[in-house]
């Protein structure tokens, strides 16, 4: 089974009554665990939006995007599928809370922590593969927003792989 399969996927935005603009125009793609792929191509060209199809924030005007064989339009897979895809946008976007609870969201939604200790060691080591941890520890309570641009963008990364996504 693919990890990543599109078939005959498009995306169309309206804006008004008339206006559409074709995004994406019956995509094929079948992606095997492991394999890299990269998406390239100019502003506008829709790389974004296939993205966004990849975790269901998108879902298709026509065609299917299949994540290990689940249908992204199919509401009982959503979940599954945002806890093995994980995003982490251009701009960064921390949530309005802690730095902590920046990090601590996603395993706690998932119920990936027995208990609060296990729950510290989850930040901690995501605040490290971000390359934060030495930046942060000692203001694991404050604002995540009042961080650089570039350390919110490292506190993004760190969420996306504190619920280990495949």
């Amino acid at each position: 089974m693919e990890f990543i399969e599109l078939k005959d996927m498009s995306h169309v935005y309206y804006s008004g009554m008339k206006n559409e603009y074709k995004a994406l125009d019956q995509i094929n793609l079948s992606v095997r665990q492991g394999e890299f792929v990269a998406v390239i191509g100019t502003n506008g060209s829709g790389k974004s939006t296939l993205a966004k199809h990849l975790n269901a924030i998108l879902l298709p005007s026509s065609g299917r995007c299949l994540i290990r064989g689940m249908d992204t339009r199919e509401e009982e897979n959503l979940w599954q599928i945002r806890q093995e895809v994980g995003m982490v946008f251009q701009k960064p976007n921390p949530f309005p809370k802690s730095i902590f609870d920046n990090v601590a969201y996603g395993p706690k939604l998932h119920g990936l922590a027995r208990d609060k200790y296990d729950l510290e060691e989850i930040v901690e080591n995501s605040l490290r593969k971000a390359g934060l941890w030495d930046e942060v520890k000692d203001r694991l309570s404050q604002p995540g927003t009042g961080l650089s641009g570039g350390q919110q963008q490292r506190l993004c990364i760190a969420r996306t792989i504190a619920v280990s996504p495949e």
